[in-house]
């Protein structure tokens, strides 16, 4: 009787050590990544009064999103952050009464620096899932050349400074202290954002 009792505390402990050991507390992670999809392409862009173009404003143009996080683990599961991005836009405005005549186009830059939380809600070894939720100021510089008529253009420079949003529900990690991960989410980093990280500090026993 005594050999399935000491099986199973074994089994137990090793289930115990998985819960309190999923991120070792005090381990500074930095990652680089990539999104694309911006909130933009999906919603819409909005329309600007202050550039003095008439039309409807249409995003042609959005490359991705690249950005730098690095967070550290104050607790097994939870993180803090800040996270620093960058995205590039290019589009048009469209004359509805006369689709072959552009009244402008424009280019738009944003630098995005966020603070986040970092949750792993699940894990398995050289695997976890998490969420986060991130928020912070963002500031665009954006291009406005304007067709004026006759044939000349003009060119309006516009800066806007507005708070942006980041929330994934479901991102997921493989590997140690090197590894890969993806997140389904929306906001400043894009609705499908890629890329690795590593994690420096004391490690899991079964991470190493």
């Amino acid at each position: 009787m005594k050999l399935p009792i000491l099986i199973l505390l074994a089994f137990a402990g090793i289930n115990v050590g998985y819960a309190q050991c999923p991120s070792d507390k005090r381990q500074l992670d930095i990652s680089v990544s990539y999104g694309v999809i911006s909130t933009d392409q999906v919603f819409g862009v909005p329309n600007d009064n202050g550039a003095s173009v008439s039309g409807q404003k249409t995003l042609t143009n959005s490359p991705g999103s690249p950005s730098v996080t690095v967070r550290y683990f104050f607790f097994n599961r939870l993180a803090f952050g800040l996270t620093c991005g960058f995205l590039s836009e290019s589009g048009k405005y469209t004359d509805p009464y006369n689709p072959l005549y552009t009244p402008g186009t424009y280019t738009k830059h944003t630098t995005v620096a966020a603070f986040e939380v970092y949750y792993i809600y699940m894990f398995r070894k050289y695997m976890e899932l998490y969420t986060l939720a991130g928020m912070g100021p963002s500031f665009s510089n954006m291009n406005i050349d304007v067709n004026q008529p006759g044939g000349s253009s003009s060119t309006t420079i516009q800066t806007q400074n507005v708070v942006k949003v980041q929330y994934t529900p479901i991102g997921i990690r493989f590997g140690g202290r090197l590894g890969g991960f993806a997140e389904l989410g929306i906001g400043y980093k894009g609705m499908i954002n890629g890329g690795i990280s590593y994690r420096f500090g004391p490690g899991c026993w079964w991470k190493e």
